[in-house]
């Protein structure tokens, strides 16, 4: 549920901060 949309947005955030 929260949680699962909360560390897919984290995923996203972070692997979108690598690829940088």
């Amino acid at each position: 549920g929260i949680q699962a949309l909360i560390f897919a947005t984290l995923a996203a955030a972070y692997i979108g901060e690598s690829m940088e």
